[in-house]
């Protein structure tokens, strides 16, 4: 029976942790933990930390993510390096490129281990901690090897390599017990034995045994290493490395055979290597290798002359599912679109996802075009079935761009970028279509593609500007607010309308930090007015599509309010129908926790959507907007008076207050004055001011003395 009290004491050890990140620290902490390691540690994060802690030492293995906010694993690595070439550094890491991994195995890291399955930590510590010792007594070795034959033995023994010394002729003398280990023999077992019955027979190793033995010391031509298979004893082949030397022993000639287990070393080679070249999350080829296969099937398309078709498929208003799902849901999505794919492909078709939401194909041997817009066709239907998240069902559709070879080019490089020219041109025709690469469209989308850089450096430049258009009670004419316009000034092309970049910045996402950039400058101007004496004076900030749904709205808004001291009563946020109905439940859970911050809520341009008693009753909303196009033709037109008095009369019986825009003539205010409308902004009050003149127009409108001072954007 086992006494419990002689049972293996946990291995002391000192490890100095690289990482910003403290939660992922303690699972690293608990996975050693977890395998009988006594982890006494420290933690850093940045160089001047990392270069103190050293100082401390001394450190059994330093552990290093790659990716921090003020260095990277690289950067330590070389700090570690100047401090002691011999410390174990292993990179633990989320995510890592191929690049990053190779560098980092070049300048002497000893391995890497992902985030995502530290299992292997322990172990791999323990063989770097035994590595590293190693080193370090092979140099002492080295320096005294003929006067410490003991401490030699010592070495051979306990060495983590297997160890054989055998004789001229390839017989075992001396195994160490690491070589005993790796193939299950006992040593009496082994010494007698040819050593080439415990490896797998091959060319490469008759070769190098040949070599070996048969060789002159004057003339030894010995390759420098073998890698080969060791055979266990019940047949399993174990990858090594074997090193050999010869060398005198008591007289006579020997060779001493260094046997090294790299089954870890191939596994995390062929890990890099699919980390290099395949996507985590589908499983397909990534860019990389994509492109590889690409420029070898086009080799093999021009020697058989059979044309290829190139797809490249984004899917239309999926970050809307990242945003409001949640990117779990994201990627089961990405997986059935992948499924999806594969299914509606032919099997020698290529499949890739080059990252986000755009995967591509590769349709080889196509008889004609037709082929390529019947596999384009199929996708689109395919990607355009429901998909069941939670649930409930949700719809995607997809722009697909297509090139071909020979008819667009030769060139891996020119096919891509033809087929991301036809796929915006697939998105600028409305999505859920596919055009194929043509020399016309080339103007426009690159103008697509410079104008996105331009919005980039325009945020950066603080280019835009916000223009205001007054509100007036309808009747009285009384100021009461002004609804802020975004516009923008670029440098080289002048004033630039909304409807030419705000679909972009939508698309791209750049709407975002500009709508907070309008929210802070409107809620700036109007605290300034009301501390000049316009007093509860409201400004109107619209939010786009894509900023309602991004989880840091109602974060933004809390925050704004407090950094510009306005008050929450005097924000009114406008959305418009679609963007509610798109999703009711979502949009019901945001309107009422940005009405828990206290903010007014309207909907704009009323009565061009859904337009409906139901969601008016169920969001909580103050005003609503009545759509320029009702307004432009009353009196005049029938329809248009019978729809706008019925607006009104809604939001009346709601208990809403309603705003009519685009108001340009007397007759029409008379109107809305007449029929009980509330509010009103159009060319008749003012077109949309720039901040000098909105202050030149209240200090007339309202008597107001306003200082030319410049408003700060910070």
């Amino acid at each position: 029976m086992t006494n419990p009290h002689t049972a293996e004491e946990p291995t002391r050890i000192r490890a100095l942790l690289v990482e910003d990140n403290e939660s992922d620290a303690a699972l690293v902490l608990a996975s050693l933990r977890g395998t009988r390691l006594d982890v006494e540690h420290t933690r850093v994060w940045s160089r001047a930390g990392l270069s103190e802690a050293l100082g401390h030492g001394p450190w059994d293995v330093v552990l290093c993510d790659h990716s921090m906010p003020q260095f990277d694993g690289l950067s330590a690595l070389y700090v570690v390096r100047s401090y002691d070439a011999d410390l174990p550094f292993i990179i633990v890491s989320g995510a890592i490129g191929e690049e990053t991994a190779v560098a980092a195995m070049r300048n002497g890291a000893q391995d890497f281990v992902m985030k995502q399955n530290l299992r292997r930590l322990g172990a791999v510590v323990v063989r770097e901690m035994e590595e590293a010792r190693m080193r370090r007594s092979a140099r002492v070795a080295s320096r005294s090897l003929q006067a410490k034959e003991a401490l030699l033995d010592s070495i051979v023994n306990t060495a983590a390599d297997g160890i054989a010394v055998v004789t001229i002729g390839g017989i075992i003398e001396f195994a160490n017990p690491a070589l005993c280990r790796m193939i299950g023999w006992e040593a009496e077992e082994l010494y007698g034995l040819p050593i080439e019955q415990l490896l797998q027979a091959n060319t490469s190793a008759s070769a190098y045994w040949e070599s070996l033995f048969c060789s002159s010391d004057s003339d030894d031509n010995t390759p420098a290493s073998l890698q080969t298979h060791l055979r266990g004893r019940e047949g399993k082949l174990t990858p090594v490395e074997i090193h050999a030397g010869r060398t005198l022993l008591n007289g006579s000639r020997r060779a001493t055979v260094v046997v090294r287990d790299i089954s870890e070393r191939l596994n995390s080679q062929e890990q890099m290597w699919r980390l290099a070249h395949f996507d985590d999350l589908s499983g397909l080829p990534n860019r990389l290798l994509f492109r590889q296969l690409l420029e070898q099937a086009l080799i093999d398309a021009g020697r058989s002359r059979k044309p290829l078709a190139l797809l490249l498929i984004d899917l239309d208003r999926f970050k809307l599912i990242n945003d409001t799902l949640g990117h779990d849901a994201g990627d089961e999505v990405l997986r059935e679109v992948t499924a999806r794919l594969r299914q509606c492909l032919g099997e020698t078709d290529i499949i890739s996802r080059f990252g986000g939401d755009e995967f591509a194909a590769m349709i080889r041997d196509i008889g004609d075009v037709d082929a390529a817009r019947t596999a384009a066709t199929r996708v689109l239907a395919a990607v355009d079935k429901p998909y069941r998240i939670n649930g409930d069902e949700y719809h995607l559709s997809a722009s697909i761009g297509i090139s071909t070879f020979p008819g667009d080019s030769a060139d891996a490089t020119a096919l891509l970028r033809n087929a991301e020219l036809a796929m915006y041109r697939a998105k600028d025709q409305g999505k859920n279509n596919f055009q194929f690469h043509s020399p016309q469209m080339n103007a426009r989308s690159f103008e697509y593609v410079v104008l996105e850089r331009f919005l980039r450096r325009a945020i950066e430049q603080d280019e835009f500007l916000i223009h205001y258009q007054p509100q007036v009670e309808v009747g009285s004419g009384r100021l009461t607010g002004a609804e802020a316009l975004l516009r923008w000034n670029h440098p080289g092309m002048g004033m630039m309308q909304p409807d030419k970049f705000i679909p972009l910045a939508e698309e791209t996402g750049l709407i975002v930090p500009i709508g907070r950039i309008v929210m802070m400058r409107a809620c700036i101007a109007a605290r300034r007015w009301q501390d000049f004496g316009l007093a509860g004076f409201r400004v109107a900030v619209n939010l786009s599509p894509r900023q309602f749904v991004q989880s840091e709205l109602v974060a933004d808004v809390r925050h704004i309010l407090e950094d510009t001291g306005l008050s929450p009563e005097s924000l009114e946020l406008e959305i418009t129908e679609s963007m509610v109905m798109e999703n009711p439940d979502r949009a019901a859970a945001i309107l009422h926790e940005l009405r828990a911050v206290g903010v007014k809520l309207a909907i704009d341009d009323f009565g061009t959507g859904y337009s409906s008693l139901g969601y008016l009753k169920r969001f909580p909303v103050d005003t609503i907007k009545i759509d320029r196009s009702f307004i432009k033709d009353v009196p005049a037109d029938a329809d248009d008076v019978a729809i706008t008095h019925a607006v009104i009369a809604m939001g009346r019986s709601l208990r809403l207050s309603t705003v009519a825009e685009g108001v340009e003539t007397a007759a029409q205010a008379e109107f809305l004055a007449t029929h009980g409308c509330d509010l009103m902004q159009g060319y008749l009050i003012s077109r949309p001011l720039p901040l000098d003149d909105m202050d030149t127009f209240l200090s007339q409108k309202c008597g107001l003395v306003i200082p030319k001072v410049k408003v700060s954007h910070a």
